[in-house]
């Protein structure tokens, strides 16, 4: 779930509490306003697959951060009346379409059932296609806000027919990292360690995250459609993320001047100071509507359009001197095997701990935290775009 969309359901339920506060025994606390909203965009590029986001606001009784809405029914619907369902993931609330090729010339609206059935629905808007990214490209230099230097990343792009005038960027970000120790070895069955070999260790992972800001743009007072040096990102120089190599998909999504207005309101409210406590249901009015109950509250805006993408990778060979600091408590202890006549079977009574190396006929031990990089986080698997 994107950072906006947590500052969001956060916000509209503390909107719920103060609303219905009353002395000695506030009613929202004991109450579950878990408002729906809705993330995400039919996305009329050739072969491209769709993908909405649903989760509920949190009341200040649940122990959870997230609350996923499960088991809806998801379907994108043309105005000729086509379906085009969504599956259920059965993770964190996303609903994914098969690639499609939809007609950018019909208009499309989001219908959902939820699990307890009840509907809601988007308007039907008309796809816009995107410009091209023309460029993405970062600098190094000092911000006095952060105390250091930084990386700013900047996006530059024009459309020639002067019709996209108003945009929204997000991105994904992609990083390698690594674990504190490698280690050869790993625990079979029967308590035996084994040998590994150096393309089967856990010591490189790479981690993948969403945008959690809200970046907007509009050249409708420039006489032509060109977007110059944008900033979308700023990355500090403490940052773990760039120790290593670090990726970012940039994506360019082309708006109407409603959707416009709805992301430059979700902006200035999210991203300013107070904003959090300034922000309400009814200052995110939207294109979702309920449809059992037309009085029962939705966040979001359903756009339909074609997505512009560019990608840059960052090397912190690029960046002498950066380099965050190490935050692993990783102390390495020595122990004797168990069974002097079998120094691979492993007992160690604190199951937090791994073997290390062998040396001399002594056990070097660690954490496990410090020997497998997917304790931060993160996947084994080299992403295919990964240079």
């Amino acid at each position: 779930m994107s950072g906006y969309w947590k500052s969001v359901l956060v916000v509209v339920s503390i909107y719920s509490v103060l609303m219905c506060r009353k002395a000695y025994e506030p009613p929202a606390i004991k109450a579950s306003s878990h408002i729906l909203a809705i993330d995400g965009v039919i996305d009329v590029g050739a072969n491209s697959a769709s993908q909405f986001v649903l989760t509920r606001s949190r009341s200040l009784l649940d122990s959870v951060t997230d609350l996923p809405e499960l088991g809806a029914q998801v379907m994108i619907q043309s105005a000729a009346g086509t379906n085009y369902p969504l599956i259920d993931t059965g993770a964190d609330g996303i609903y994914i379409s098969e690639p499609l090729n939809l007609d950018p010339a019909q208009k499309y609206q989001l219908a959902v059932t939820t699990a307890e059935g009840s509907k809601y629905l988007s308007d039907l808007v008309t796809p816009k296609v995107s410009a091209p990214i023309d460029s993405v490209n970062w600098e190094r230099v000092q911000d006095p806000s952060f105390g250091t230097e930084v990386v700013n990343v900047y996006v530059n792009s024009h459309d020639p027919t002067n019709t996209t005038k108003f945009y929204r960027w997000d991105y994904l970000e992609t990083w390698q990292h690594t674990s504190f120790y490698e280690t050869f070895w790993a625990l079979g069955p029967g308590n035996l360690e084994y040998g590994l070999f150096p393309n089967q260790t856990t010591h490189t992972c790479w981690s993948t995250a969403l945008s959690t800001s809200i970046y907007v743009g509009t050249t409708i007072t420039l006489s032509s459609d060109v977007i110059s040096q944008i900033k979308v990102a700023t990355i500090s120089k403490d940052d773990p993320k760039m120790d290593i190599e670090y990726s970012m998909l940039v994506r360019q999504y082309p708006l109407d001047q409603q959707a416009y207005t709805y992301w430059l309101n979700v902006q200035k409210n999210s991203q300013s100071l107070g904003g959090l406590f300034d922000l309400q249901p009814g200052q995110l009015p939207g294109n979702i509507h309920g449809i059992t109950n037309p009085k029962d509250p939705v966040v979001g805006y359903v756009s339909a359009c074609s997505i512009g993408e560019k990608r840059i990778f960052i090397s912190n060979k690029e960046l002498p001197g950066w380099q965050s600091p190490p935050l692993a408590n990783c102390p390495v202890k020595m122990t004797f095997p168990p069974d002097p006549n079998n120094i691979v079977y492993w007992n160690y009574p604190d199951t937090s701990f791994q073997l290390y190396y062998y040396s001399g006929g002594i056990m070097f031990i660690t954490y496990k935290s410090c020997l497998n990089c997917t304790y931060q986080g993160g996947t084994l698997v080299k992403p295919d775009f990964w240079q």
